[in-house]
């Protein structure tokens, strides 16, 4: 038996997040929807699918590929124009030479493939259709010998509503009309009309037509409530969850960012690269995309967080499906846009790896600090002596203030640096070597602690040096934090002019990666060894 897969994503449910994401990849725990059908498929044994393509479809073929990664072959057949759920099947009729069954690609179903085709080829059927208890659109029956009954029957019949699954024998293409939108219900007006025989099979199994937000936050939280040990899905299914489990009910990707105050009630799935701040309540029933980024002090439950979506502080999320800076009423499907960025918005790459990089300067200069602690204190000691105060303060500026706003102002700071100059103002001989040698400047260390700095990055300049940035390219450093050593400071001089300074930093901002820093962390000491003898 042939398998046709429609990933066609015609159908208007779930929009507006369909208007810009084929229903077939909308995530549940983070994975297409048609992941859990093809891996259906593959667990019993079916080798190759044929996949029908129209909505967005080049998304869906570079997810899914060949299918190699499944174990299966996946041919794909593209559409120009929506055909309904019956007129696809024939714009794929090339690629059909025997018995097949067409199965969505944007419902969650456990369906026994075998026990269909059983009991399709026992009755002797053109076709058999696979109904359900629960579901929507127009409700079927069946008689005493499991025929399909468009009309509600005399006696008292609970209803079944068609899943969109079903066999067909290859003469019944000849019935569908070619280049026209045909659904399936059309389609079984017809064959009733030619007395042609259907029968309906009645599945008991787990199934989700993903026809509203209800649904659709059900099934998240089915994902992860039918969930064993292993991260398996009960009731026969073997559903695997891309995460590790922290915890009963916890499940957690990779390069997470989760502060040590976040409240979590299971279940909880949190997605790759995502970042939870200080005093943050998550669950329970709540799902998260990757790169997702919730401030301090939210709240969200019973709830879904797509992709790279960015939660502000102290706000409340319940029963929600979010998706960047729209809300959608799980209850109702009413959405609401937020325009303020600072409240829901969304998590530009540029934030994306920011509190790693956070949780990096954190224990790199507290470690760096400790370390050099006998030479600061006695450095500072001479300070005091010899200019009457051991810490100089002054206001830098930093990066950006806010993660997602284009225009938000300027991090000013002060910098802490041993004090190098007299009352007078002028330099003192201490003072003179401390600058020399760069020893002076070990007190930022503290700054890049207290997330003022960074450990690489841009040069910290005063706010005199700033007003003098008037260019775009000059203003991109902005975009990037302040370091402790940088570009800069390894291509540089002391007595570097400013502008040779804010041309290291512009291909630095230009070109920066998180191997790069690491890089430029590394090469400081022999830099630094470099500066003593200039």
């Amino acid at each position: 038996m042939q398998i046709l897969l429609l990933a066609t994503g015609e159908s208007d449910k779930l929009r507006p997040l369909t208007d810009t994401l084929p229903a077939p990849m909308l995530p549940v725990a983070n994975r297409p929807v048609m992941a859990y059908a093809i891996e259906m498929l593959a667990r019993q044994g079916i080798k190759k699918i044929t996949v029908s393509l129209y909505h967005m479809g080049n998304s869906i073929e570079a997810y899914f590929g060949d299918g190699r990664r499944w174990g299966i072959e996946i041919e794909y057949v593209l559409q120009r124009d929506a055909w309904g759920s019956a007129g696809t099947i024939k714009w794929a009729e090339r690629a059909l030479s025997e018995t097949f069954m067409v199965l969505p690609a944007d419902i969650l179903i456990d369906l026994d493939i075998e026990s269909v085709l059983a009991q399709h080829r026992a009755k002797g059927s053109a076709a058999t259709v696979v109904l359900h208890k629960s579901g929507s659109g127009n409700a079927s029956h069946l008689d005493g010998d499991g025929s399909l009954l468009l009309e509600e029957p005399s006696t008292a019949v609970q209803p079944l509503f068609p899943t969109g699954i079903a066999i067909f024998e290859t003469h019944l293409l000849e019935m569908i009309p070619a280049r026209t939108a045909f659904d399936q219900e059309e389609l079984w007006s017809l064959l009733a009309q030619e007395e042609i025989l259907v029968h309906g099979y009645q599945a008991d199994s787990y199934y989700n037509p993903l026809a509203s937000f209800l649904d659709y936050q059900t099934a998240q939280h089915d994902s992860l409530s039918y969930l064993d040990t292993d991260g398996h899905v009960l009731d026969s299914t073997t559903r695997t969850l891309e995460a590790r489990q922290m915890a009963e009910g916890i499940w957690v990707g990779r390069n997470h960012v989760i502060h040590p105050s976040v409240g979590l009630a299971q279940p909880v799935y949190i997605g790759d690269n995502c970042q939870i701040g200080r005093n943050v309540e998550l669950g329970p029933n709540v799902v998260l995309g990757t790169n997702v980024v919730i401030d301090d002090e939210a709240t969200v439950s019973q709830s879904v967080v797509l992709d790279y979506t960015y939660i502000g502080k102290l706000v409340n999320i319940d029963n929600r499906v979010v998706n960047r800076n729209m809300m959608i009423d799980v209850g109702t499907g009413e959405r609401l846009e937020i325009v303020d960025e600072f409240l829901l918005g969304e998590a530009h790459p540029t934030l994306i790896g920011s509190w790693l990089r956070r949780t990096w300067d954190t224990i790199v200069s507290l470690f760096l600090l400790i370390l050099t602690l006998p030479i600061t204190l006695p450095a500072a000691l001479l300070s005091w002596l010899t200019t009457g105060r051991m810490i100089a303060r002054h206001p830098y500026l930093g990066e950006q203030r806010g993660i997602v706003a284009d225009d938000a102002e300027l991090n000013t700071f002060i910098m802490y640096r041993l004090n190098t100059h007299n009352s007078d103002g002028e330099l003192a001989g201490f003072g003179r070597w401390l600058e020399k040698t760069d020893l002076y400047r070990l007190p930022e260390l503290w700054n890049v602690f207290k997330g003022d700095m960074s450990m690489v990055g841009v040069k910290p300049l005063q706010p005199d040096e700033a007003a003098k940035l008037v260019e775009a390219w000059q203003q991109q450093r902005y975009q990037h934090p302040a370091g402790f050593t940088g570009l800069w400071y390894i291509q540089t001089r002391q007595s570097s002019e400013l502008d040779e300074i804010l041309m290291a930093d512009a291909y630095y901002v230009a070109t920066r990666t998180r191997r790069g820093d690491i890089k430029l962390f590394w090469q400081t000491p022999s830099s630094w060894f470099r500066r003593l003898r200039e």
